[in-house]
């Protein structure tokens, strides 16, 4: 099963490009160690992921997990490789207190939930690369769902590619940060790389 996981998880960094070749979109990585946990394509004039990826196994999902840790959302959880990438083009990245009293609540994409295998691979999911503003009634509500349907969808297929996709976004803003007009969640069966799942979720 490690030499089929092994082989599956190199597929997946061979067939998982995706277009980031924007100039105001940037490639990022979130790694625990020498673990990679989650990628993504930073958007630097909406302030948020244009894309984030990662691979959910079934054992993350019913292994045991940890509380969900009391920590802020950094510029730093990829050893802040994006902050100076993007402060050499001339952008930046939010703070965690853009967020406070905004009415939104900072939206995982990369889900704490999904990480929670270690306190330590929890905590790199709060990064603020890693969010959106979300409607506390989306955030609770039909993105959790969507969240949900992907954790059984990993107990299903035993290992799944989650893409996240946010391309559409309203008139309004948190500071600087666009809010978005919807959230595309897509799953993969990772055996076959067919999709299994395609949601888009509107506020």
């Amino acid at each position: 099963m490690k030499k089929n996981l092994f082989l599956l998880l190199l597929i997946f960094r061979i067939i998982s490009a995706f277009a980031c070749d924007l100039p105001d979109h940037f490639e990022f990585e979130v790694s625990n160690g020498d673990k990679m946990l989650y990628s993504g394509c930073y958007d630097a004039i909406h302030k948020g992921p244009h894309i984030i990826e990662y691979i959910l196994t079934k054992e993350r999902v019913i292994g045991e997990s940890v509380k969900r840790p009391s920590v802020q959302f950094t510029q730093s959880r990829d050893g802040g490789v994006l902050q100076n990438l993007l402060k050499e083009h001339g952008y930046s990245l939010p703070h965690h207190n853009d967020y406070t009293r905004s009415g939104y609540d900072r939206g995982h994409m990369a889900p704490n939930a999904d990480f929670n295998d270690t306190t330590e691979n929890a905590v790199m999911t709060f990064f603020i690369a890693n969010i959106w503003p979300q409607t506390p009634s989306i955030n609770a509500g039909e993105w959790l769902k969507a969240e949900n349907e992907t954790r059984r969808l990993a107990i299903k297929y035993l290992i799944v590619k989650v893409v996240i996709i946010v391309d559409e976004f309203s008139e309004k803003k948190v500071k600087d940060i666009q809010v978005p007009l919807n959230f595309k969640r897509r799953v993969y069966d990772l055996n076959f790389d067919e999709p299994v799942y395609d949601v888009v979720v509107y506020q």
